[in-house]
C-alpha cells in the first residue's frame, strides 16, 4: 500500500521546483543554490548517467563528502531509476571492493582528494563508468548535457538506495530503500519535527549517513524546505555558520553535543535562530540540561534504524523527557504516531512495565529487504515486527528507555549489566571527558567490566578514586573492575564509540 500517493524522488524534487523554482534549496558555504538550479543540475547528470550506459536497476556507488554534488546524484540516479550507494568516505579499499563486488555497481562516482591510489585500483578491477567530481572533462561534459526533464517509469515501490549497515559481527548487509521508504522518512520526520515550508534545516552530519538523508534532507524536499549544508561539523564554526545562515533546526548527535558544551561562550551563540535539535545515542541528564539552558534550543531524542525509515521512537515536542527514578538516565521517548513498539523476553512474549527485554517493532513502512540476503531479512523481520537487537523497557506512562545494544550488555556472574548505566555514573566524574564499557571474558565470573577513559586537559585522577567513585552510584558488581586511560576511541562517521573495535585490543 502506498501512505504518499504515487512520489518518487525525483517527480517529489519535480514538484518542489513547479511550486517555488527561485526559493533556496540549498545554501553551500558563500554558495545559494535555488530549487530551479538543483533540477537543471540533476537533469543534466541524469542524462550524463544514460549515456554513459547507466540504466534502471543499476547501481551508482558515490565515494563523496558533504557538497551539492551528492545531492545531484541522488536525484539523478533516482530521475532514471539507478540505485544509489552512498560509501562511507572513510571506507579502507578492502571494504570499498566488497561494497561493489557485493552491490554488482556499474559506476562510481568520487572526489579525487577522498581517494588514493589503492582505491581507484581497486575501483578499476570492476566494469564502472567512471566519474571524478574535480575533472574538468566532466564538468565540460555535464554543461553540454541536456536538462530536459525526464520521463522514466519510475514507481514508488522501485529500489532508490542501498545503505549498508557496520558489519560488526559479520559482513555489513545491504538494506534496500524504496522511493516511498524515503518519501515516508520525509512525511513522518515533519511530523515529528512539526516543520514548516520555512524552516531552515542545519545539516553538518555526513550525507552518506541515514540521518542526514531520512529525517533532515528528505523532510526539506517533503515539505519544501531549505537545507544549509556544513562540509563536515565544526564546533568552531558552528555558531558563525548559524549567524550567517539562520537555519532553524538542525541534527545533532552524542559527540557534537558534547563538542559544544565544551567550547568557550561566543557572542555568536546568543540570541541564535535555532529553535530546536534532533539528536541520537546516549547523551547524559545533565549534558541536556546544560544544553538547553545555554543555548535555548530543545532537544530531542530519536530512536530509529536503517532499515526502518524513521525515528519509531521520539520525544514529543509537548512532553519533556523523563529520567528513570533510580539510574537518572533520561527516556529516549515514546512511540511515533503509526509506529507499534512491543518489550519481549527470549520466547517472544511481551513483557510488562519496568521488564527489561528486546526492543521490536512495527511501521508502516520498513525496509525492503537485505540485498542479496533472505536468511538475514527473514532473521529479522518476523510476523512483521522488526527484531533491533536492542534492549530496552518501559513505564506506564508509556515511556521507553533504552538500556544497551545486546551483544554490548555485560553477564557478570548471572547478572545483566548495562554498559549505558556504568557509562552514565562515570560520564559524571568531574575529571571524566568521555567514557566506553565493555565486557571481556573472565574465567571466574563470565565477564568483567571494563572502563576505557578520556579525561579532560590538565585533569587527574586514577583507578581507585574512580572505583570508589562508581561504588557510590553502583551495585558492586557492576562497578568496573579495570580502568584504562585512552586518547580518543575508535568511532563511526557520526562520533558513535566502536566498542567491537574496543573488545579486540
Amino acid at each position: 500500500m502506498l501512505t504518499h500517493g504515487k512520489h518518487t524522488v525525483y517527480t517529489m524534487l519535480l514538484k518542489q521546483t513547479a511550486a517555488h523554482p527561485d526559493k533556496e534549496f540549498l545554501a553551500f558555504q558563500d554558495e545559494s543554490i535555488s530549487y530551479n538550479e538543483i533540477f537543471e543540475r540533476t537533469n543534466r547528470l541524469a542524462h550524463w548517467l544514460k549515456g554513459k550506459g547507466i540504466q534502471k536497476g543499476d547501481v551508482v556507488a558515490a565515494y563523496l563528502s558533504n557538497s551539492p554534488l551528492f545531492y545531484e546524484v541522488w536525484f539523478a540516479t533516482g530521475a532514471i531509476g539507478a540505485i544509489l550507494l552512498p560509501i562511507n568516505t572513510a571506507a579502507t579499499p578492502s571494504e570499498l571492493e566488497y561494497f561493489l563486488d557485493h552491490s554488482e555497481s556499474k559506476g562510481f562516482l568520487y572526489e579525487e582528494d577522498l581517494v588514493d591510489k589503492e582505491h581507484i585500483q581497486t575501483a578499476k578491477g570492476f566494469n564502472l563508468a567512471f566519474l571524478n567530481a574535480a575533472d574538468s572533462a566532466f564538468r565540460t561534459e555535464l554543461e553540454q548535457s541536456k536538462s530536459d526533464k525526464l520521463h522514466e517509469d519510475i514507481f514508488p515501490e522501485d529500489v532508490a538506495g542501498i545503505m549498508y549497515t557496520s558489519g560488526t559481527t559479520a559482513k555489513p548487509k545491504g538494506v534496500l530503500i524504496t522511493h516511498e521508504n524515503y518519501m515516508f522518512a520525509g512525511h513522518s520526520s515533519i511530523l515529528y519535527q512539526q516543520l514548516q515550508e520555512d524552516d531552515r534545516y542545519l545539516i553538518s552530519l555526513p550525507l552518506f549517513h541515514v540521518n542526514s538523508q531520512y529525517y533532515t534532507s528528505m523532510a526539506m524536499l517533503v515539505i519544501g524546505g531549505t537545507i544549509v549544508l556544513e562540509k563536515r561539523f565544526s564546533s568552531s564554526n558552528f555558531w558563525t555558520t548559524v549567524k550567517q545562515h539562520k537555519p532553524t533546526v538542525t541534527s545533532l548527535v552524542a559527540t557534537t553535543i558534547k563538542m559544544l558544551l565544551e567550547k568557550p561562550e561566543t557572542p555568536d551563540e546568543y540570541d541564535n535562530t535555532l529553535r530546536q535539535a534532533g539528536y541520537g545515542l546516549f547523551v547524559t541528564a545533565e549534558d541536556l540540561k546544560k544544553f538547553q539552558e545555554r543555548f535555548g534550543i530543545k532537544l530531542i531524542q530519536w530512536y530509529g534504524m536503517t532499515e526502518t525509515m524513521t525515528t519509531n521512537i521520539v520525544t514529543p515536542l509537548y512532553e519533556t523527557m523523563p529520567p528513570d527514578p533510580q539510574t537518572g538516565i533520561v527516556s529516549i521517548g515514546k512511540p511515533g504516531l503509526g509506529q507499534e513498539v512491543q518489550i519481549i523476553d527470549e520466547n517472544g512474549e511481551e513483557l510488562p512495565p519496568g521488564q527489561v527485554g528486546q526492543i521490536i517493532l512495527k511501521s508502516p513502512s520498513m525496509m525492503k529487504g537485505y540485498y542479496k540476503n533472505p536468511e538475514a531479512t527473514a532473521q529479522t523481520i518476523q510476523n512483521g515486527w522488526l527484531y533491533t537487537g536492542d534492549n530496552g523497557y518501559y513505564n506506564e506512562d508509556g515511556f521507553i528507555w533504552f538500556v544497551d545494544r545486546n551483544k554490548d550488555m555485560i553477564k557478570r556472574a548471572g547478572e545483566n549489566i548495562s554498559s549505558i548505566e556504568v557509562e552514565n555514573v562515570l560520564s559524571s566524574h568531574p575529571a571524566v571527558q568521555a567514557c566506553a564499557v565493555i565486557g571481556e571474558p573472565d574465567e571466574l565470573r563470565e565477564e568483567a567490566v571494563i572502563a576505557y577513559v578520556i579525561l579532560y586537559e590538565k585533569q587527574k585522577t586514577g583507578p581507585e578514586e574512580l572505583k570508589e567513585f562508581c561504588s557510590k552510584e553502583l551495585s558492586y558488581f557492576k562497578v568496573p573492575q579495570e580502568f584504562r586511560f585512552v586518547d580518543d576511541f575508535p568511532r563511526t562517521s557520526i562520533g558513535k564509540i566502536q566498542k567491537n573495535l574496543l573488545r579486540k585490543k
